[in-house]
């Protein structure tokens, strides 16, 4: 008797735990999205800054007094924040941070302090702390507008 409730229980364990893979393995594409295929789109940014529409390899900026076209390259596309590298015209490269806090928003870390005139690094930097932000951080919150078909 002991025997077959002993039995009983591992049967039941090994189908508890296979049902379990199972539906780890139906979700799991889900949880691990591609940001190659989640960054396509046309993404508006959150302070009214412009738009963004984004194919495989290009990203084309449109605002009230700026157009601008970028073409980028994927660095780093294992895990978040995902790296890319952005030009424009071929000439000078940078990198970027992509952060996705859902499908349907994107948060985009500029690392190019450094390069920008000490103008606009101190207006930056001013606005930071009035925020209580890193004196250095230059993020952009992207939401979506359409997706890429």
């Amino acid at each position: 008797m002991l025997r077959y409730a002993m039995t009983h229980a591992r049967l039941t364990l090994g189908i508890v735990l296979l049902t379990v893979i199972g539906c780890l393995a139906l979700m799991l594409p889900g949880w691990f999205e591609d940001p190659r295929q989640l960054v396509l789109g046309e993404w508006k940014e959150s302070g009214n800054l412009g738009y963004v529409e984004v194919d495989a390899s290009t990203a084309r900026w449109r605002g009230s007094n700026y157009r601008g076209t970028f073409q980028y390259t994927w660095v780093q596309t294992e895990s978040e924040p995902y790296t890319a590298e952005v030009s424009r015209n071929g000439k000078e490269k940078w990198l970027v941070g992509i952060t996705f806090e859902d499908e349907d928003h994107a948060v985009v870390d500029f690392y190019i302090m450094d390069k920008l005139p000490p103008e606009a690094q101190n207006f930056i930097r001013s606005k930071n702390r009035a925020k209580n932000r890193p004196e250095d951080e230059l993020k952009l919150h992207f939401r979506r507008v359409k997706a890429e078909k």
